[in-house]
């Protein structure tokens, strides 16, 4: 596996290694007189020293024997804690709303040294031009990046429609070409125990090139409905809510991953599972974060900020770091490399000074000293990305007819109240909860109230010519009868946005297709909100009072911006104002807005293609907005 900052590959150096142990050769890197956190055995062991050579930790004990010249730079822990680098075992990068480079340099300060990003928010708008664009960017970065092939593009095929289609023959690829090093979430889960045979094709596709599969259980069974994921070869999982599915996950074999991300918030719900079983080995149980926010990188860290929580959740230390060290490194089967400070691994280590809060005072990553008392110290070139990249809004702009909805049929004259289907945020959490309201129409048209905090809501296809893959008409010679998503949009209705009236938030991160999402209670506003981000190529728009309140481009594919996490931040933090000025109260409501339109989800969302209903024991069906 190739090296970020090394002279030499690690075949290359055993020799070199070795005589630096026994003394014989000079050692790049010499840290004296640590407290090591032994992740091996759980220990926490005194008066240690650390060696490191061509990147790769020679000797880890008592370095007075171990030699030094003038190249070699010596560096006293003074007691302080040693510990291996930070792993995230699942990510999206996208979340955080800006670019690779631009997230190392905004996290490796906070200790995280290796992230495995599922990058399927990029590869639904670019397909596996985005793996490439990953792949390219993420070359000489102070950062191990071990990207995640996107396996669910779109994320249930036929009731969505992305800018891609990945099918088995673009996971072979992406393999073959060395752009992914694991399987991405397995967010279909329902075509997983329910035998989609494209699905298994994907899955047996990694299971050839031994690839891990990571998965997204989102269903109550832990019986059936769970045996059956994992024994189809999902060995992680990140979607668990309950200590009881947590503790499920583990003993059948399959690694928990703890979310604590910016929005979803499940870690303290997860702890009971092993903290009420002191007795009980942890090794399965990881900590990730899933989605971040720039603004939780920029003020809290990155996973050392879900470390944290888990210590003062009451998880004892030494456990919490090894399930974001060791335990994530073997659920990758890179402990060989990564994971622990010990000899023949990356010198990915941590100088930090206490066990409660776990203030990172040094980073090093491949034996390179990158970032002191939180500030990245070495330079982190940006990428050039190709006009393609950042080009992606093939929508022509809306008018404020686009949101009417309508009565089905002629009955435009009937003034009696008709039942619909409503998308129930529930905030804080990925699912919704579908509810059934009276709406009385006028003139045959049903409108938003804000009175009783019903919204609009409309998905609006945006990836147009730009589209490639299977089964679309759009691609030249495609059979007749083919779905031709071009122009195609869906209109329904939400609850619990608490927007005030005259209010209107649009955006093009409308996970998992990325879709043009507007949700609103007047038809004007969603209109500006719209196109907006149309002239501006994707991003997020609050629209209040008839103005645009605050709007933050995203350029890059619609989810990304160019600009360092710091600026992300206070633009992310101005759209967060203006949502909460405009009624929106809840923490974070960007991200909970965004899932709106992820349709693996329970219990009802929309597509492009209209509403989708999702229940435990039950395949994905459409159903329509009027019951």
């Amino acid at each position: 596996m190739e090296k970020k900052f090394q002279a030499v590959p690690y075949e290359g150096v055993t020799k070199e290694l070795a005589a630096v142990a026994m003394g014989t050769l000079a050692a790049d890197l010499v840290i004296e007189d640590g407290t090591l956190i032994e992740v091996c055995t759980g220990r926490v062991l005194p008066h240690i020293d650390v060696a490191v050579k061509y990147g790769y930790i020679a000797l880890v004990g008592d370095a007075s024997g171990v030699k030094r010249d003038a190249g070699t730079s010596i560096i006293s822990a003074e007691g302080k804690y040693i510990m291996p680098g930070l792993i995230d075992s699942h990510m999206h990068v996208e979340s955080t709303m800006v670019d690779l480079p631009s997230f190392a340099a905004g996290i490796l300060p906070h200790g995280t040294t290796t992230i495995c990003p599922d990058n399927h928010e990029m590869t639904n708008v670019l397909g596996l031009k985005a793996m490439q664009l990953f792949f390219e960017s993420a070359k000489n970065l102070p950062l191990k990046v071990l990207t995640a092939l996107p396996v669910c593009v779109p994320s249930i095929p036929g009731m969505e429609d992305a800018g891609a289609v990945i099918g088995p023959s673009e996971a072979a690829e992406a393999y073959d070409k060395g752009w992914a090093e694991l399987q991405g979430e397995q967010m279909n889960f329902p075509g997983v125990i329910f035998g989609d045979e494209t699905v298994h094709a994907i899955t047996a596709e990694g299971i050839k090139k031994n690839k891990i599969l990571t998965g997204h259980y989102a269903g109550s069974d832990l019986n059936s409905g769970l045996n059956s994921f994992i024994a189809s070869g999902m060995t992680a999982c990140h979607e668990t809510t309950t200590a009881e599915g947590a503790l499920k996950r583990a003993e059948l074999g399959m690694y928990v991953q703890q979310r604590y991300g910016s929005a979803w918030l499940d870690l303290p719900n997860l702890v009971a599972a092993y903290l009420e079983k002191p007795e009980m080995d942890t090794r399965f149980f990881t900590l990730v974060t899933d989605d971040v926010t720039p603004f939780t990188v920029a003020h809290d860290g990155h996973l050392i900020r879900v470390l944290r929580k888990a210590v003062q959740l009451g998880v004892d230390p030494v456990r919490a770091i090894q399930m974001v060290t060791i335990n994530a490194a073997q659920l990758l089967e890179k402990a060989r490399w990564i994971g622990s400070v010990t000899p023949g691994r990356a010198g990915d280590i941590l100088i930090i000074d206490n066990l409660t809060d776990f203030k990172v005072e040094k980073v090093f990553s491949d034996g390179r000293l990158v970032a002191e008392n939180e500030k990245l110290i070495v330079d982190i070139d940006s990428y050039d990305y190709p006009e393609w990249a950042t080009n992606t809004m093939h929508l022509a702009p809306l008018a404020a007819s686009d949101f009417k909805i309508t009565l089905p049929g002629n009955d435009t004259a009937s003034d009696e109240a008709v039942s619909v289907r409503v998308i129930g945020l529930v905030p804080g959490m990925v699912f919704t909860k579908g509810e059934i309201r009276k709406v009385t129409p006028s003139n045959g048209i049903l409108e938003a109230d804000p009175a009783t905090d019903l919204a609009k809501i409309g998905v609006f296809y945006r990836h147009g010519a730009s589209l490639t893959g299977n089964n679309y008409s759009k691609i030249e010679g495609a059979e007749k009868g083919d779905w031709n998503p071009v122009g195609s949009r869906a209109l329904g209705f939400a609850s619990g946005t608490g927007f005030l009236p005259g209010t209107a938030y649009a955006s093009t991160v409308s996970h998992d297709c990325h879709n043009l999402m507007v949700i609103g209670n007047d038809d004007q506003a969603m209109m500006l909100a719209a196109n907006t981000l149309i002239e501006s190529g994707g991003g997020l728009a609050v629209v209040h009072e008839g103005r645009v309140a605050a709007h933050m481009p995203l350029p890059l594919a619609g989810l990304m911006s160019l600009e360092s996490v710091a600026t992300a931040s206070d633009q992310l933090e101005a759209i967060e104002s203006a949502l909460k000025k405009a009624g929106g109260i809840h923490e974070s409501f960007e991200m909970t807005l965004s899932l709106l339109a992820l349709i693996v989800l329970g219990e009802l969302h929309i597509s492009n293609r209209g509403l989708v209903e999702l229940k435990d024991g039950k395949p994905p069906q459409f159903v329509s907005l009027f019951v």
